[in-house]
């Protein structure tokens, strides 16, 4: 417990130890963008503005609202519970490659297996650190591709078999570095996020425009729903991107506590020789 404490305070910045600052942070993005609008609400009040009369076609415009936002909900959460799985398998992978590596040296004690581990082990840091800020996936792959040549030496004294599973965990590795890019350069469904946000738009104005009666539960109820539609919107956003940890306005990743962990592990593997 104690290793796994000195690992997040070196992998996590002041910000991201306290997660809670950025979803305090998150809160009071929301809470200023109600009161413009309730304080839009005043004015449009005050100023007799109010154009509109109650109509029963308003709870069909919050219905659709609601459906466009739970469709962007359901896709975006598949790919960040794809992603909490993420980090485990990296770090499974680099552990099994590891232990396959130093077992080559058990069965042939001449054969050179610490270049390899070597660059495994910067090549964890590298992964790590792309993770965490982000960055130029090419750089990372081409750390792969020599990582990989590395390995690929080790077949004149390993089995095929042995040298067969070194090569498939490479594989893992780079097809999940991959994923980890297209889930962080994709959007899902630009077009309903345009709809999501326009119809957002259009119901608070409508509810802006509307005179409701008595005018404190207009205010009421206009701040209420439109907190839960802005809210959501912005976490939908927020979500679509679990390895956003680099940027200042993420609020909900996953952890990279298992790559750290493996990380660590790697380094003190290659200090030990």
């Amino acid at each position: 417990m104690r290793l796994e404490t000195m690992i997040v305070e070196q992998l996590e910045t002041d910000t991201q130890r306290r997660p809670w600052l950025r979803r305090v942070w998150f809160f009071g993005r929301v809470s200023l963008v109600l009161l413009t609008i309730l304080a839009v609400k005043v004015l449009v009040h005050r100023m007799h503005w109010e154009l509109l009369a109650p109509n029963p076609l308003f709870p069909a415009l919050v219905a659709s609202e609601v459906f466009l936002l739970g469709f962007l909900l359901n896709g975006v959460l598949l790919d960040y519970k794809e992603g909490e799985k993420i980090p485990g398998e990296l770090a499974a992978a680099l552990e099994c490659l590891a232990t396959e590596a130093r077992s080559v040296r058990e069965l042939h004690p001449e054969a050179e297996v610490m270049g390899p581990l070597a660059l495994l082990a910067g090549f964890s840091e590298d992964l790590l650190a792309w993770m965490n800020n982000g960055g130029l996936v090419t750089t990372l792959l081409n750390r792969l591709d020599e990582l990989q040549h590395s390995i690929e030496r080790l077949s004149i004294w390993n089995a095929a078999p042995l040298q067969a599973r070194l090569l498939l965990e490479l594989a893992n590795i780079r097809r999940v570095v991959v994923r980890i890019e297209v889930i962080r350069e994709t959007t899902f469904v630009p077009t309903v996020y345009w709809m999501a946000y326009a119809g957002t738009g259009f119901l608070t104005g409508g509810l802006i425009l509307t005179e409701i009666e008595p005018f404190g539960e207009s205010l009421f109820f206009i701040g209420v729903i439109s907190f839960l539609l802005i809210k959501l919107l912005m976490l939908i956003a927020d979500l679509d991107n679990p390895f956003a940890r680099g940027e200042a306005m993420a609020v909900e990743n996953v952890t990279l506590l298992p790559v750290a962990l493996t990380v660590h592990r790697l380094k003190r593997l290659v200090e030990a020789g």
